[in-house]
């Protein structure tokens, strides 16, 4: 177990269709938290009686816990991590848009500029981030995130989803069109649960996939570790040169492949649900109808 001030993800991957209004998915991504950017992973396919995800958990390098960091707070240096261990020769999996060859450490380390012990909107964390958002984008061709200028006033689960949206956009994927609330009670819930979310009984969808993080104190850094430090290199155990499927599940749930005007989120956000500090969950979901929404942007 690490403790506070440890990172801690895992994720499911994508959830094929079912019929309008069906009661729940085909297979589901539930798993406990035991330590540091845990992952699982389905296959994406099933059929007939429901099928256990399989799960996966990586330990990474002890790193010193670090220190919560107050709102606002001035900058402070960075240090980065070790250098990340070789690279397997296979080639890993890739979905379009195109993972990664390898896992990207955050270059500058946000770590020692944000708080995982709270929430921390802090100019130093953003900007921290956002930079190492940018030197992760330019390893394929893109620019850096431009966040938009009233970030500063929407809620933590209002900036996960536009976040999460401005890395879809980025890669030329349809954004979603705003958060269900149904949904979002949904990721609530697998943030409090410390878990990934699904859709709620009764909300008819063609595909979904959810991803949840804990011990980070601002969305950005979620958004970091489930686009680029999720495959070869990084401490997901479920990606290895020989078992190459678990690679960039994160990933691949930010960017799912989905279209249409019924594709929705949901975005979960519990201050102190994971052993006292912050928990996050988002819920993408491709629905068979209109659903309500609480914010588009």
């Amino acid at each position: 177990m690490l403790g506070v001030g440890a990172l801690s993800l895992l994720a499911s991957l994508a959830v094929p269709s079912k019929p309008p209004g069906d009661a729940g998915p085909s297979a589901t991504g539930k798993l406990t938290s035991v330590s540091a950017h845990e992952h699982s992973s389905i296959d994406g396919s099933s059929s007939g009686a429901p099928q256990p995800a399989p799960t996966s958990t990586t330990v990474p390098p002890a790193t010193p816990a670090r220190p919560p960091a107050p709102a606002r707070a001035p900058s402070s240096s960075t240090v980065p991590r070790p250098a990340a261990p070789s690279q397997p020769t296979t080639a890993p999996e890739t979905h379009p848009p195109q993972n990664p060859p390898a896992d990207i450490a955050p270059q500058p380390n946000f770590l020692a500029s944000c708080s995982g012990s709270q929430y921390d909107d802090s100019s130093a964390c953003v900007s921290t981030t956002l930079a190492a958002i940018a030197n992760a984008r330019q390893r394929e061709g893109l620019g850096p995130m431009t966040l938009p200028g009233n970030w500063g006033s929407l809620s933590p689960q209002q900036q996960l989803f536009v976040a999460t949206n401005l890395e879809r956009s980025a890669r030329g994927l349809g954004a979603l069109s705003g958060m269900a609330s149904a949904l979002d009670q949904a990721a609530t819930a697998g943030a409090a649960a410390n878990a990934d979310p699904s859709p709620p009984p009764g909300f008819g969808f063609v595909q979904w996939g959810a991803n949840w993080a804990g011990a980070v104190g601002n969305p950005l850094e979620a958004i970091y570790f489930w686009m680029y430090d999720d495959g070869p290199g990084s401490s997901n155990l479920d990606c290895t040169a020989g078992h190459t499927s678990g690679c960039w599940g994160h990933r691949d749930n930010v960017l799912l492949q989905i279209a249409g005007q019924n594709c929705v989120m949901g975005t979960g956000y519990v201050a102190d649900a994971y052993r006292g500090t912050p928990s996050w969950a988002e819920l993408l979901v491709q629905a068979t109808g209109p659903a309500p929404l609480d914010f588009t942007s």
